[in-house]
């Protein structure tokens, strides 16, 4: 899973936005919690746009806008059949710019929080899913990540991972005219790069802390090589 993940203004994410056609720059955003707003690129047609959403699903026939469900993730196992998100998976998909997520791993009676970026001058692309939600006057566009059977070189920190598109693979995900049976084989890539995870202080944990300083090593990183 993926519960907290950071934007930063880099000339890493220069570059996705570059690759996605976009002349624009997201501003830095650290600790990112469910149900914040973050950015979410979709398409339509041949244009390729940023709009703001809610970062946990509301489904378009849902009566009321609720956290009951984790909505946040949504499993690739279950796109497909899962009435909260085959529609979205059928007809709104879109990519998030992530530039570090933060997993977290028991050791002993804490869980260390991990920041898990790319080696090298790169961003993710993460697979998501959107929705509309409208009732009496109110509408919000919400998205989910789509997370996947994490690749055996991270089984030791977490059993799933976020959904890692490559500039190969994103154009293909956005489009909406891509057949399932290509989804589903992106959505089973597996790792597309080298990553590196470097641990952090405590502080992390509470959704509140926003300062960039939350996100300095608290110990030696850990190289993560693709399989």
């Amino acid at each position: 899973m993926c519960g907290r993940f950071n934007i930063i203004d880099d000339p890493a994410m220069h570059g996705l936005l570059h690759t996605l056609g976009l002349g624009l720059r997201l501003p830095t955003r650290v600790n990112i919690a469910p149900t914040e707003a973050v950015p979410v690129i979709k398409q339509a047609g041949q244009t390729v746009s940023v709009h703001e959403m809610r970062w946990w699903l509301v489904p378009s026939w849902a009566p009321d806008v609720s956290t009951r469900y984790s909505m946040f993730n949504a499993r690739s196992d279950k796109l497909a059949t899962s009435k909260a998100f085959r529609g979205p998976f059928r007809h709104k998909r879109a990519v998030m710019p992530v530039s570090s997520y933060i997993e977290w791993k028991r050791e002993g009676k804490i869980k260390q929080p991990y920041l898990i970026k790319p080696v090298g001058q790169l961003a993710f692309a993460f697979a998501a899913i959107w929705d509309q939600w409208e009732k009496g006057g109110d509408y919000i566009e919400s998205c989910a990540m789509i997370t996947a059977e994490a690749d055996t070189s991270m089984n030791w920190l977490h059993h799933r991972m976020p959904v890692m598109l490559t500039p190969e693979t994103l154009p293909e995900w956005l489009d909406l005219s891509t057949p399932e049976t290509r989804l589903q084989g992106i959505l089973a890539s597996g790792l597309p790069m080298d990553l590196e995870a470097v641990p952090l202080q405590q502080r992390v944990n509470s959704g509140r802390e926003k300062a960039l300083s939350v996100l300095s090593p608290a110990g030696d990183s850990v190289t993560i090589n693709r399989r």
